[in-house]
């Protein structure tokens, strides 16, 4: 499938545009039925939490529900989200959450000892974008603080092992992993005059830039159909997430891993 208008030549106000018609606005829409889906930490960042020190400054970019937050208390832990809605579930759960987004972070630099963003930084629309929201997370670390980001990768099928994502239809236990594709839909965003692939859940990926389907479960007494918001994903190819982090001057990557469908980045401020 052609796309006909090739998301890499979108500027800085269409990308925005992008971002806050099919990530922001989604998000505040699905926050409720969201919050319900994501209540299991993953093993490996919740192993990389465990290495604050008592007295740290612990930092959560893109918290949502604030499923990584726990109940010690030897630690100051703090949270953001773009999302309104997701910040109210964390408040509403005594944690200490605002309202921010992560290319402009409200926290003085040189100040933060741990920090995570989970499942956020593919919901950016350009490389630029994508790198400046790493230059924030690193601006905001001490000197030997570390950094913790999981971005989608479009790899879901690695050493011929399927994904927890694709694992999770039935339909695929059926079929060869390269079987699994996108379907040929393509749905235009009027608004930046850009059309982009909609993907077909629980398949294989074809294009870095596309939109998934969330189906927004409806009230059995409202009788109506299930309401479906498309949001924006970049897709990350291997090595492409760790190449961003290289080109931070005071940034130094410690680790680079796969972790069921997702490409990981640990890496460390230094000094310069």
């Amino acid at each position: 499938m052609q796309i006909t208008n090739d998301i890499m030549s979108l500027n800085e106000k269409n990308a925005s545009t992008l971002e806050s018609q099919h990530v922001h606005d989604v998000y505040e829409n699905i926050a409720s039925h969201f919050s319900e889906t994501r209540q299991k930490p993953w093993p490996n960042v919740v192993k990389f939490l465990n290495k604050s020190r008592p007295g740290a400054i612990v930092l959560d970019v893109g918290c949502g529900n604030a499923k990584y937050f726990t109940n010690t208390t030897d630690i100051y832990q703090l949270g953001c989200d773009r999302s309104t809605q997701l910040a109210q579930i964390c408040k509403n759960r005594n944690h200490q959450v605002f309202n921010c987004d992560c290319l402009q972070l409200p926290i003085r630099s040189n100040c933060v000892d741990l920090c995570i963003s989970i499942a956020v930084l593919h919901h950016l629309a350009t490389s630029d974008r994508r790198l400046k929201a790493l230059k924030e997370i690193n601006r905001v670390l001490a000197v030997g603080g570390q950094a913790l980001v999981y971005v989608w990768a479009k790899e879901q099928c690695r050493n011929q092992n399927l994904s927890t994502y694709l694992k999770q239809s039935k339909v695929n236990n059926k079929h060869k992993p390269e079987s699994l594709v996108e379907s040929t839909k393509e749905f235009c965003v009027e608004s930046i005059d850009v059309n982009l692939p909609i993907h077909t859940n629980r398949s294989n990926f074809i294009h870095n830039d596309l939109l998934v389907p969330w189906k927004l479960n409806q009230k059995k007494e409202q009788e109506k159909e299930s309401e479906t918001h498309l949001r924006y994903y970049h897709v990350f190819e291997e090595c492409e997430l760790k190449l961003l982090c290289e080109q931070i001057n005071d940034c130094k990557v410690i680790d680079y891993y796969y972790d069921q469908g997702n490409w990981c980045v640990i890496f460390e401020k230094i000094k310069i």
